[in-house]
């Protein structure tokens, strides 16, 4: 019995030291060799270098409804989105990672919320990422009855839009699975979007859903639910980079 475990304990040390050799010479060949392509299809987020966008924060509160404020929950889920895309092996950037404004850090235009788009841009570019995820939670102010996840991404994007597929679904999805469906949606394309209009890399806008419903917000304030969407977006992801 001693000897079984003492070979599986070998085993599974030959195998992290095999997949830490392949996953160095994947990234030295920068996905020049059929290597890499097998690696990451067995291990998609392996290396994945992927920004998380919280929207708002600090004096920008977002979206509300009475005492429930947008920012709180889009920080909520980024960090446990962060959590779960590290333990699959992607390296997570967040443009914040506390209750705060990004306006501060550039002087680049009279307003605010503008000089705030702008850093979130900023940081988005000049990370070298392979795609953002911007969290926000929509808002309805002529219908409560309005629901569900929407995501938007830039119109002239292919890899956006492929993203947002696989993101919308999922969500839909996580959304059934808690007994409640909602309208099925298709990406919406957008040009206008200042954040959408000037990164550099594939991205999407993921709104969880929306803070005027009543359904929804007692939903999204939950953390079983923020992990089970969390999830949903992280095996969307997935689903991308496969």
């Amino acid at each position: 019995m001693e000897e079984n475990k003492k070979q599986l304990r070998q085993n599974n040390i030959f195998m992290l030291l095999t997949l830490l050799a392949i996953t160095l010479i994947c990234r030295y060949l920068h996905g020049q060799n059929p290597a890499v392509s097998v690696f990451r299809n067995w291990v998609p987020l392996s290396g994945r270098v992927i920004v998380i966008d919280p929207g708002h924060g600090g004096i920008d509160g977002g979206a509300n409804y009475k005492n429930v404020l947008e920012k709180n929950i889009n920080l909520e889920v980024s960090l446990k989105l962060k959590r779960i895309l590290e333990k699959e092996g992607a390296n997570v950037i967040m443009t914040r990672s506390k209750d705060i404004a990004l306006d501060h850090l550039n002087k680049k235009d009279e307003y605010r919320h503008k000089r705030d788009l702008i850093s979130r841009v900023d940081i988005i570019n000049k990370t070298a990422s392979d795609i953002f995820i911007s969290i926000h939670v929509n808002a309805e102010k002529s219908s409560s009855k309005t629901a569900g996840p929407m995501v938007l991404y830039f119109l002239n994007s292919i890899e956006s839009r492929k993203l947002a597929n696989s993101i919308q679904k999922r969500l839909e999805s996580a959304y059934a699975q808690t007994d409640r469906s909602v309208s099925t949606r298709k990406p919406v394309g957008n040009v206008s979007l200042y954040l959408l209009r000037k990164t550099k890399v594939p991205g999407v806008i993921v709104e969880l859903g929306f803070i005027t419903n009543p359904k929804d917000r007692e939903m999204l304030i939950k953390q079983d639910f923020q992990n089970r969407i969390s999830t949903a977006i992280v095996s969307a992801i997935k689903e991308y980079f496969s």
